[in-house]
C-alpha cells in the first residue's frame, strides 16, 4: 500500500510537471504573438497618423482637448455591462470627431488618451495601447466606407442615410474583429456579445449622429452639449447596469460561503456540456461534518464552511468555477481537464485540507478536518450533462463507502485510487 501512494503521487508529481511545462510554452508563444500582433496594430496606427499628418487649427485643438479628456473619463471608468463586456462611451465621441474634423484630430485624441492611460495604468499599458489602436484603426475603416458612399469630412447630410450607417456598422463590425483576434491570442477563447449591448451601441451612436448635426451648427458649444448629455448617460448606465449585476450576483451567489449555488452549478454544466469540450467535475464532500456541528455548535460549522471555501478557491485555477453544492458539499467545475490532471487536483486539494490546522480538527475521528472527492469527465465518461453529474456522485458515494479521506472516479468506470494513510 505504501509503495503504491508512493508511485501515484510520482505520477501525479510527474503529470504537473508535464502540465506547467505545456502551459509555460504555450503561454510564450501566446505572448509573442500577442506581440506580434500589438506592434503590428500599434504601426498601422501611427503610419497612417503619419500619412495624414496636417496643421491643426484653433477649434480643432478645443475639440482634441475637451474629447480627449472624456475619453479618458470613459476609459478609466467603463460601464460593466450584464454580459461582462465593458462600454465606454467613447465611440460616439469618435464618430462626432471623425465625421466633422477628419481621421487626423481623431488620431490625435487617440494617441494622447492612450498615452495618458498608459501612463496612469502601466500595468495595463499592452491592453491600452491596444485599445487605442484598435479605435483608430476601426475610425479609418469606418470614415473610408462613408466617403465611399458619398459622406463628405467636415458636414453630415441627414438625408444621406446610407453614409453614417455603413460608418456605424462598418465600425462596429472592424472593432469586434480586432477584439476577437486579440482575445482568442491571449486567452484562446473568443469574445462574446449580447442583443442588449448592441441596442445601447446602435442608440447611442444615433444619438451622435444627430448631436454631429447640432455640433456642425453650433462648433464648440455644441461639442460641450454633447459631452454633458454623454455624460449624464454615463452616469445613469452606470448606476442602473451597477444594480443589475449586484441583484444578479446576490441571485447567483451562495450566502454563506461566497460560492456560486446549485442553480449556477446546473447552468453551468449545461454551458459547459454544450461546448462540447473536455471536462472535469469534482464532488467533495466534508467528513463527518455533522458531529463536528454536534460537537461544536452550527457557528463553528459556518465557520469551517467558509474556511474551506477560500482554501478551494486558493488551490485551483482563476479558470475553475467553484460551487456550494448543497449542506457541505462543494462542486468543482474544471475546463480542459482530462482525467489524470482532474485526479492530480483532487489529490492536491485533499492534502490541503487534511493538513490545515481547522478549529476542532484534532478531535475528528482521524484526528483532522477531512474530505472524500468523487470525479466525473466529460465526455469520456458521460454523453449528457445528467450522467456527467451522476458518475461525480456516484464516485463520491463510494468514496464514502471506503471510510472517507478518498479520491475516486465512478465504480461504472474504474475506481482509480485510494489515497489515504490509513
Amino acid at each position: 500500500m505504501h509503495m503504491n501512494r508512493l508511485l501515484l503521487r510520482h505520477v501525479i508529481t510527474l503529470v504537473l510537471y508535464r502540465s506547467e511545462r505545456n502551459f509555460v510554452a504555450m503561454t510564450l508563444k501566446q505572448n509573442m504573438l500577442l506581440r506580434i500582433y500589438l506592434y503590428c496594430c500599434l504601426g498601422v496606427f501611427v503610419s497612417l497618423t503619419l500619412v495624414h499628418l496636417r496643421p491643426l487649427n484653433q477649434d480643432e485643438v478645443i475639440v482634441i482637448l475637451v474629447i480627449g479628456l472624456v475619453a479618458i473619463w470613459f476609459e478609466w471608468r467603463p460601464i460593466l455591462l450584464p454580459s461582462g463586456e465593458e462600454l465606454s462611451l467613447v465611440s460616439p465621441l469618435l464618430f462626432t470627431s471623425s465625421v466633422l474634423y477628419g481621421f487626423f484630430p481623431t488620431a490625435c485624441i487617440l494617441l494622447g488618451s492612450t498615452i495618458i492611460l498608459a501612463c496612469m495604468k502601466p500595468s495595463s499599458w499592452k491592453p491600452i495601447l491596444f485599445n487605442g489602436a484598435q479605435y483608430a484603426l476601426s475610425v479609418y475603416v469606418a470614415l473610408q466606407v462613408y466617403q465611399l458612399a458619398g459622406g463628405i469630412i467636415g458636414t453630415l447630410d441627414l438625408n444621406n442615410v446610407l453614409s453614417y450607417s455603413l460608418y456605424i456598422l462598418c465600425y462596429q463590425v472592424i472593432n469586434f474583429l480586432f477584439v476577437t483576434i486579440f482575445m482568442y491570442i491571449s486567452t484562446q477563447t473568443f469574445i462574446s456579445t449580447d442583443v442588449k449591448s448592441n441596442i445601447i451601441y446602435l442608440n447611442l451612436m444615433a444619438l451622435a449622429t444627430l448631436v454631429t448635426k447640432v455640433i456642425e451648427q453650433g462648433e464648440i458649444i455644441g461639442i460641450v452639449l454633447f459631452v454633458i448629455v454623454l455624460w449624464g448617460l454615463g452616469i445613469s448606465y452606470r448606476t442602473y447596469y451597477a444594480m443589475y449585476n449586484d441583484f444578479k450576483i446576490l441571485s447567483i451567489k451562495d450566502g454563506l460561503t461566497n460560492l456560486y449555488n446549485h442553480r449556477h452549478f446546473q447552468e453551468k454544466v449545461e454551458e459547459v456540456v454544450v461546448l462540447d469540450r473536455e471536462v472535469s467535475l469534482l464532488l467533495i464532500d466534508l467528513d463527518f461534518f455533522k458531529l463536528y456541528n454536534d460537537q461544536f455548535g452550527h457557528p463553528e460549522g459556518d465557520k469551517l464552511l467558509k474556511e474551506v471555501s477560500r482554501l478551494l478557491l486558493d488551490q485551483t485555477p482563476k479558470s475553475v468555477d467553484a460551487f456550494r453544492y448543497g449542506g457541505e458539499e462543494f462542486a468543482l467545475i474544471l475546463p480542459d481537464f482530462n482525467q489524470t490532471e482532474a485526479l492530480a487536483l483532487a489529490e492536491k486539494l485533499r492534502q490541503a485540507i487534511a493538513e490545515k490546522d481547522f478549529y476542532g480538527a484534532d478531535s475528528m475521528e482521524m484526528g483532522h478536518i477531512t474530505v472524500s472527492i468523487g470525479i466525473s469527465t466529460y465526455p469520456e465518461m458521460a454523453d449528457t450533462k445528467e450522467q456527467f453529474i451522476k458518475n461525480a456522485d456516484l464516485a463520491l458515494y463510494e468514496a464514502k463507502k471506503m471510510r472517507n479521506n478518498v479520491v475516486t472516479y465512478s465504480t461504472s468506470i474504474e475506481r482509480v485510487s485510494e489515497l489515504v494513510s490509513r
